[in-house]
């Protein structure tokens, strides 16, 4: 019954990294669409809740300086081989990442 509960829950936690990384993937578009006014009232409104959302939460981890490239290569998968952030090493990269992701999720309400 555990490994059930278990496989379950790491199963939970891939979706929502799943959403995460495609949110981030989507961050310019929305920010495009809030900035061209291209869309009604509403759903730019929705737009700027999300990505409000998803930059405190890049920033609060990292700094608003490289909130936006952080949410960039996570929208991109881009690993620390290919990254821009040259200024950290590779285990702080990956958990910094990790960090980012897991405060987006709870700033979003998908992980508590």
């Amino acid at each position: 019954m555990e490994r059930r509960r278990y496989k379950k829950e790491r199963g939970d936690s891939k979706l929502i990294s799943d959403i995460i990384v495609s949110l981030c993937a989507d961050y310019d578009r929305r920010k495009r669409v809030i900035c061209e006014k291209s869309a009604s009232k509403r759903v730019r409104m929705e737009y700027a809740y999300i990505n409000t959302r998803i930059l405190d939460a890049a920033g609060e981890t990292v700094g608003l300086g490289a909130a936006e490239l952080f949410i960039r290569e996570i929208g991109n998968s881009v690993g620390y081989a290919e990254s821009k952030i040259d200024y950290m090493g590779e285990p702080a990269y990956k958990v910094m990442k990790s960090r980012i992701k897991k405060n987006i999720a709870k700033k979003l309400h998908l992980w508590d």
